[in-house]
């Protein structure tokens, strides 16, 4: 239901026209439950203020901000900006797309990818403006893959450690490790793709540990609500982390991608409260910026939410998240690309003391 397609220099991961088709019912139907949410409960005033962002190469699946050319300069710049915005921590997705055949730092294990090098003047840039930075690794979608089995973790593994290893090269430039590739609880427990994923995270996050037992990990899977089953996804993900050493979770609040709706949100979010409490993991939280609209042909079919949507989002986060972060503040909060995004911007920019 994905394709890979060219776009100028780089490449993209894009769903095909008949999963865009299969998508439009129920983007329409999130979209006007969200509506009526917040006709039936206004809120004007951020609770909390996001104070994190994925950044990128570039999006793997459209059209956001390209970094792929950016100079330590550029960095700065765009960087800086968050700082204004109140932020304090950038989330780099991936050093690496599988997927893509993409590498955004000096490799030798993935010599065979197109290779930029992003990380480096990105990591001297963040670190001159003090931000403090989880450096992501190797990315893939084995995670979203229905059935996995030894050999495909066992690569997983390797490309995984292979990565890491090489970027602790700029251990000194980067704070924690994001781990790139995506989940979610799909509805329905299955036992043995727990296992080989429990057996991914439990091994590498080890490995990790063992090299350096400072290094913060980080994850951030989707959130996807199903009615009278959030019991059973709190079972599922007391299985996958068993054994793992994670540190921090931030699940994304799926609502711009349509796995969870506003009015869910309270429920998903005690249960990943509980997940949390019950493993001692830190609980964060990962604001979607964006609203749907894959019916669109095309590479750019995200556009940015309405700051009423964003509001909602941050209010219902904010009794459980210490704190929040965002995907994503490059392209969504960038006034140079759309009203919508200079609205949003500004929107924000009101509620942080020191802006």
């Amino acid at each position: 239901m994905h394709t890979i397609v060219k776009n100028g220099g780089y490449n993209l991961y894009l769903p095909t026209s008949k999963a865009r088709g299969l998508t439009e019912p129920l983007i329409a139907a999130c979209k006007a439950a969200n509506q009526e949410y917040l006709a039936d409960n206004p809120s004007a005033v951020p609770a909390m203020a996001i104070t994190g962002s994925f950044i990128y190469a570039h999006p793997p699946n459209y059209c956001g901000i390209n970094t792929l050319h950016f100079s330590k300069k550029n960095w700065r710049c765009m960087l800086n900006r968050f700082r204004k915005l109140g932020m304090d921590t950038v989330i780099l997705q991936a050093a690496v797309w599988s997927e893509l055949g993409e590498c955004y730092y000096p490799s030798q294990h993935f010599a065979g990818y197109k290779i930029w090098n992003v990380a480096e003047p990105m990591l001297e840039a963040a670190r001159e403006l003090e931000l403090s930075v989880f450096l992501g690794g190797y990315g893939s979608v084995t995670g979203w893959e229905e059935k996995l089995d030894t050999a495909i973790i066992e690569e997983e593994k390797l490309n995984q450690s292979a990565c890491f290893r090489e970027l602790l090269c700029y251990r000194d430039l980067f704070d924690g490790f994001y781990f790139a590739p995506e989940t979610a609880y799909c509805g329905r427990r299955d036992a043995e793709r727990e296992k080989f994923l429990n057996a991914l995270y439990r091994e590498f996050f080890l490995e990790i540990k063992e090299l350096d037992s400072d290094m913060k990990i980080l994850m951030s899977p989707a959130t996807k609500h199903f009615p009278g089953k959030m019991a059973e996804m709190e079972d599922s993900w007391h299985a996958l982390l068993e054994g793992v050493p994670l540190d921090i979770m931030a699940p994304q609040d799926s609502i711009g991608s349509c796995g969870n709706r506003l009015a869910y949100q309270d429920e998903t979010y005690r249960a990943w409260s509980n997940i949390c409490r019950d493993l001692n993991i830190t609980f964060w939280s990962n604001i979607e910026l964006f609203e749907r609209r894959d019916a669109l042909e095309g590479v750019s079919y995200n556009y940015t939410a309405s700051p009423e949507r964003i509001v909602a989002q941050i209010n219902n986060a904010a009794p459980y998240a210490e704190k929040l972060i965002c995907w994503e503040a490059p392209f969504y909060l960038n006034p140079d690309f759309g009203n919508r995004n200079k609205m949003l911007r500004d929107y924000l920019r009101k509620y942080i003391p020191s802006a």
